[in-house]
């Protein structure tokens, strides 16, 4: 799921290098010094003229790790090795960061990792390490889910804990990828004593319960390690007798776990409760968020962490994804200082029934939040990047509180609710990482923009479709990806969309269709792409008729003819995108350095370099990274009141679902949050095929 919001990418996306090609604080010291029984890594660092890394870890394909093996109940363990930065061979800069991936297996309790390290020039922590920890990997793919929070520390040790149940857990140790001048030299390769010490639990059914830790059971313990330890340190009876509620009481406090309950109040909003959300539809006029009188039923946790606020007086909606696309729910429009709300957005799947059973995991549900619209308007606004064809989801709107405070004494507000939605016209996929002869990978980008005097037009042509489902699309966004090269100056991020002919002709100044720019923009991260922040919006508003299109992205600048360098460096290797091949069946793109003359000439500096994925089609290799987005021009039927399955008819399916939601939202098509008799009779108004 993608947000357009301050979300953080998985940590796993940043542990791949990134590199632009162009055409043509220290603590003190700490100790390395292995003790004895120190299981030493071979792998080295540098890792050049082909050899592969035997601990690269999910860097690798296939993936490769050092398996340190059992770490038994109270036990230590060293681990030496080098990493750190490298230069690669070819280049003069240090462009490649090594990571060492390590598997090791524990009892239930608590594992410490404690890492000192030393640079190539004798700097300890060099200047900084970094720990990535993932507990009770999936032994059989350990690549799956998600790393803990990054450590990055300038302390030696870099000392970090985690609780876990028995099993295999992932430890990764580096260095920041920084390769500024100021940094390259003390991150430079050297070598780190890795501590690893196994601490048992107090109590050891907490690494062996199943049991719920929100429900009360007869057995002890519960199935959440960490906070079944702290619990029954605090009341040992929680796990030598049984899980009463005090046990209950004492986890939801101790631990922050969830437990829903909502009993609405004489004037509360029809939707306070998360069990009876208010179902509306895309671009539904007249939907207000008046949170006078509600309570507080929604969990907090995720929402106080990732907006750094919480919210209260929360009411609830439900909104069904029309397409593939990007779905807005927002009152950014109408916001003001004193509307100071904070949204939070849940994913239901294709049931929009929320039970109280089904409320109490709204925490697995949660995709990610929105505090504040702006510095100057403290509405919210939420966009879901890729929300899924017909599924649905729940958006909760709180007025703000501070994280810790008393929901009830949240800010009111009465919001106008904006919804909106835009298809996918066009998408690459993922921006994917390459490999390089060393076996080395890398996120890639080809240089955009006036990189240098003799290539003031350094643009790229990249084919995309617009399909005809339509007549034509209403353009509103395009999301190119990449990252601004080294000592850049990027003012603008620019747009040419070129008509592409059959046979695929290099563009020439009478195939433009439309151009534009906007200032550049802020980058952000999309979860599934292998880069972090990657993402660049170009906001637009331009029609294209169904057919097959060429798009360009560069950067630029005021400075550029005096030489000040521009440079959008467009990421490649995406596997969805509309390969270009030659006579002899090779891939290639069209690249220019000047335009019109001599223009844009096949690219193919890539061969022999570089190579895509394991697994993946070689003919991506050139493919950019970019997705279009907007809606359907003149083509799509009227909104259908009533048609609640959406399958073009108004019949007595839908009246069964109007009839079975009576007196609550879920059935509602006249916009009065209620399902009633003036609704039944729109219904049977237009009882029948929908208009076209």
């Amino acid at each position: 799921m993608r947000l357009e919001t301050n979300l953080s990418c998985a940590i796993a996306t940043a542990l791949v290098g990134t590199t632009m090609l162009f055409s043509s604080a220290a603590s003190g010291q700490c100790s390395v010094t292995p003790p004895p029984g120190t299981i030493v890594t071979t792998d080295g660092c540098a890792h050049l003229n082909g050899e592969i890394d035997s601990n690269g870890g999910c860097n690798q394909a296939p993936a490769a790790f050092t398996d340190l093996g059992v770490l038994a109940s109270g036990a230590t363990m060293y681990v030496s090795g080098q990493m750190g930065l490298y230069i690669p061979t070819g280049s003069t800069t240090y462009t490649q960061r090594d990571l060492d991936w390590m598997l090791v297996t524990c009892p239930a309790g608590t594992v410490r990792a404690d890492l000192s390290t030393l640079s190539s020039t004798g700097v300890g922590q060099m200047p900084n390490s970094i720990v990535f920890i993932k507990p009770n990997v999936n032994v059989a793919d350990p690549c799956l889910g998600n790393f803990n929070a990054t450590f990055n520390s300038t302390v030696c040790p870099n000392a970090n804990t985690f609780v876990g149940a028995a099993g295999q857990h992932l430890i990764v140790v580096t260095v920041p990828f920084d390769t500024t001048a100021a940094e390259t030299t003390t991150q430079a390769c050297g070598t780190y004593l890795l501590t690893i010490s196994h601490t048992p639990f107090n109590n050891p059914i907490c690494g062996t319960s199943t049991a719920s830790c929100t429900e009360v059971h007869a057995s002890g313990g519960c199935n959440l390690p960490a906070c079944c330890e702290d619990t029954c340190n605090f009341n040992p009876l929680c796990c030598e007798i049984g899980w009463d509620q005090g046990c209950v009481d004492q986890a939801v406090t101790g631990c922050g776990l969830f437990i829903y309950s909502c009993s609405a109040t004489a004037g509360a909003p029809a939707n306070d409760c998360a069990t009876s959300s208010q179902l509306i539809t895309v671009g539904q006029a007249n939907v207000i968020a008046d949170n006078t009188n509600a309570g507080s039923d929604g969990p907090g946790a995720a929402v106080a962490a990732q907006c750094a606020s919480a919210m209260g007086k929360d009411l609830w909606y439900t909104i069904k994804a029309p397409a593939n696309g990007a779905l807005t729910f927002s009152a950014c429009a109408s916001g003001t200082q004193t509307s100071d709300s904070v949204f939070a957005l849940y994913n239901l799947g294709t049931d929009p029934v929320m039970t109280a059973t089904r409320a109490q995991t709204l925490p697995s549900l949660y995709i990610g939040c929105n505090d504040d619209c702006s510095a100057t308007n403290f509405a919210s606004g939420i966009t879901l990047i890729d929300a899924t064809a017909n599924n649905y989801y729940m958006v909760r709107v709180g007025g703000f509180v501070a994280a810790g405070a008393d929901p009830s004494t949240a800010v009111t507000f009465s919001l106008p609710i904006v919804t909106s939605f835009e298809y996918v016209v066009f998408t690459t996929g993922a921006q994917q990482y390459v490999v390089t002869t060393a076996g080395v990978n890398t996120n890639l980008g080809l240089s955009s923009g006036c990189i240098a005097a003799t290539s003031q037009q350094r643009w790229m042509a990249q084919p995309f479709l617009v399909p005809a489902t339509a007549a034509g699309y209403d353009v509103s966004r395009m999301t190119v990806k990449g990252f601004s090269g080294a000592g850049s100056v990027n003012e603008t991020l620019n747009y040419v969309v070129w008509s592409r002919a059959a046979g695929n002709p290099a563009p020439v100044a009478s195939n433009q269709v439309v151009a534009g720019s906007v200032p550049f923009p802020v980058p952000y991260d999309t979860a599934t792409d292998n880069a972090a922040t990657a993402s660049h919006d170009i906001v637009a508003a331009f029609n294209l008729p169904a057919g097959n299109y060429y798009l360009t992205a560069y950067a630029s600048n005021a400075a550029c003819a005096s030489g000040t360098v521009s440079n959008f460096a467009w990421f490649i290797c995406a596997y969805d995108g509309i390969n270009l091949l030659d006579t002899a069946g090779a891939p290639f793109n069209w690249r220019s350095a000047t335009f019109p003359t001599p223009g844009f000439v096949k690219y193919t500096g890539l061969n022999g370099a570089y190579v895509v994925q394991t697994g993946a089609d070689p003919n991506d290799l050139y493919n950019t990274a970019f997705d279009i987005y907007g809606s359907p021009s003149g083509v799509l039927p009227p909104a259908c009141p009533g048609d609640f399955n959406n399958d073009g008819f108004r019949n007595g399916a839908d009246l069964a679902t109007m009839l079975s939601a009576w007196g609550t939202p879920g059935g509602d098509i006249n916009g009065d949050n209620t399902t009633n008799g003036a609704d039944l009779a729109g219904l049977l108004s237009g009882w029948g095929t929908c208009p076209i």
